[in-house]
């Protein structure tokens, strides 16, 4: 268990939110979202900016009205959603970068992606306590570079696997944020699991050979270097592979001469970018030993989880900060729609729900980084809440807000979109609950 106390920002992890808070709101506007959109044509799950709906149709924010959740571009449990990451800030068909990669150069040179690196391979030695913070600030300005495929996923899982030379070999560059880095685990089951992993390793001299195909990979059309998941020769055993992305011979953007193809994916999500990935015969480095790739990704995804809960807290703060300024400025019959009972009472639910988000949030970053024996039960619950509870505060927020909710030019789809994708992320909430109860015994 962890202290009351332990879950309270320090001074120094105030001076670091401000520092991430202004950094995005003068960088990453949301309003860059739309003009990308704009330029790319309709997202999809909507009729786009030149039919002005977000998705739900009839003017309905509700799972019911016709909207953009599950239906609209979720590949659900089985993907992950197709809205897990999105149409991205690059352009669609995915020519260009997925991000903004000044904006990730700066990061890098403040720290952030270094924050959760031990010393020793070149990063700042801090923990999940500080990249929670970071991940909360990203979620409130909607932010979709990599970096919770770099911080997340990639560097948990380098460091679960004890492996010191692939860690020195490829840590540093990552912290440095010259290497994007992501993990390639989902396949055409849309689990992170690897009990039906189906890509193969054939070893080829001193290296490993892969052949298979990734879905719903984060940052995996811009990422430098790919861990990836796959069964070693005849055996069953499932393991973790390096592909650097660039090796032998880079023909295109996206199709290299080693055989591996990488697809930008449209999704709901206009912020965060995913792709499908190819492999045939691509060359790879073995991390950590045979047969590992399941307790390494199991590490991983508890961080990740950790780290898109904190994402989710953010996103649903700023959804109720718009909510309660629109009530009080808003006027029907000549007072501030905030003084009508129900408008009042929705403001209050959203915000039990977003101290809710941010309680279970900040106490699984503190469980793992305290490594507390109940950590991983931690990250499943809030996992599991906060995308339940971050979906309906949108929802809420496109009610708050009545028509000019769920217009194109109103930030608030934008938030709604967020929600649905990262709700099947990482797993549904049901997975979630199914976790709880294995790692409880039940």
């Amino acid at each position: 268990m962890v202290a009351q106390s332990a879950l309270a920002d320090t001074d120094e992890q105030r001076a670091l939110r401000d520092t991430v808070r202004r950094l995005l709101r003068d960088r990453a506007p949301l309003a860059g979202l739309r003009e990308a959109a704009d330029a790319a044509g309709p997202a999809p799950g909507s009729t786009g900016p030149a039919g002005g709906s977000t998705g739900p149709a009839g003017g309905s924010a509700g799972p019911a009205g016709g909207s953009a959740g599950p239906a609209g571009g979720s590949a659900g449990s089985a993907g992950g959603s197709a809205g897990s990451a999105g149409g991205s800030a690059g352009p669609a068909g995915g020519a260009g970068p997925g991000f903004d990669q000044e904006l990730w150069r700066q990061l890098a040179e403040l720290g952030l992606v270094a924050l959760a690196v031990p010393e020793k391979y070149d990063g700042l030695g801090q923990t999940t306590r500080e990249t929670h913070v970071v991940f909360e600030e990203m979620g409130r300005a909607l932010y979709g570079g990599p970096y919770l495929a770099c911080v997340g996923l990639a560097i948990p899982a380098l460091l679960a696997s004890g492996d010191d030379a692939a860690c020195a070999e490829l840590l540093p560059g990552i912290a440095a944020g010259e290497t994007v880095a992501t993990l390639a685990a989902v396949e055409a089951d849309g689990r992170w699991s690897t009990s039906h992993t189906a890509t193969r390793a054939e070893r080829d001299g001193e290296q490993w050979r892969l052949t298979g195909a990734k879905a719903f990979v984060l940052a995996g059309a811009d990422a430098d270097l790919l861990l990836v998941t796959a069964r070693t020769g005849d055996s069953e055993d499932v393991s973790l592979f390096a592909v650097a992305t660039g090796a032998e011979g880079l023909c295109s953007a996206h199709t290299y001469a080693t055989g591996l193809t990488r697809t930008r994916l449209e999704s709901l999500d206009l912020a965060r970018a995913v792709a499908g990935v190819e492999l045939d015969g691509v060359p790879a480095r073995l991390v950590g030993s045979v047969g590992a790739a399941p307790a390494l990704l199991a590490a991983a995804l508890h961080e990740g989880l950790a780290g898109l809960a904190a994402e989710q807290a953010g996103g649903a703060a700023a959804c109720l900060d718009m909510s309660v300024a629109y009530a009080k400025t808003r006027q029907q019959f000549g007072r501030p729609i905030g003084s009508f009972q129900s408008v009042a009472h929705k403001c209050v639910d959203m915000l039990h729900g977003v101290e809710f988000c941010r309680a279970s949030a900040r106490y699984a970053a503190a469980a793992l980084a305290e490594g507390a024996t109940d950590a991983r039960e931690a990250a499943r619950v809030a996992a599991a809440y906060c995308g339940e509870a971050f979906r309906a505060i949108t929802v809420e927020t496109v009610h708050v807000h009545g028509g000019t909710g769920f217009t194109w030019e109103h930030d608030a789809h934008l938030y709604y979109r967020r929600a649905w994708s990262a709700r099947h992320l990482l797993g549904t909430p049901t997975d979630h609950h199914t976790a709880i109860a294995d790692l409880v015994g039940l």
